[in-house]
């Protein structure tokens, strides 16, 4: 029996939180992907060079907030709308755990339901 390791149990777990959701990776503070899942049955948007890219953009996002910490507080997770997505951000130690979502998806539940498991 194989024994799985916490970030794969823990992608899988949250992509069944919400319908919308499409991918959840966990992005160390390297920029390197240490586990992800993605919904069964849709195309990804982006090639994966692109992913990568929207990778390290998340990243450098994280450590520009921290620019600000000292004054306004860490940040905990961040929401952006495009127009065919959601990016959801949830901050988790030294981690980031990547989401994407239908557009119509409701992000705060979301990321509250992701909080909860977390245990944040």
């Amino acid at each position: 029996m194989q024994v799985q390791r916490l970030e794969n149990r823990l992608c899988g777990e949250f992509l069944g939180i919400d319908e919308s959701i499409r991918f959840v990776g966990i992005l160390c503070k390297c920029g390197r992907l240490k586990a992800y899942d993605r919904k069964k049955g849709i195309t990804p948007q982006l090639t994966v060079p692109e992913t990568k890219l929207v990778h390290r953009e998340a990243l450098l996002k994280a450590k520009m907030n921290k620019v600000f910490d000292g004054k306004l507080g860490k940040t905990n997770w961040s929401v952006e709308s495009r127009g065919s997505v959601k990016w959801i951000t949830v901050y988790h130690g030294k981690d980031l755990v990547l989401l994407s979502a239908e557009i119509s998806s409701n992000h705060d539940s979301i990321v509250q339901k992701i909080l909860s498991i977390l245990k944040i």
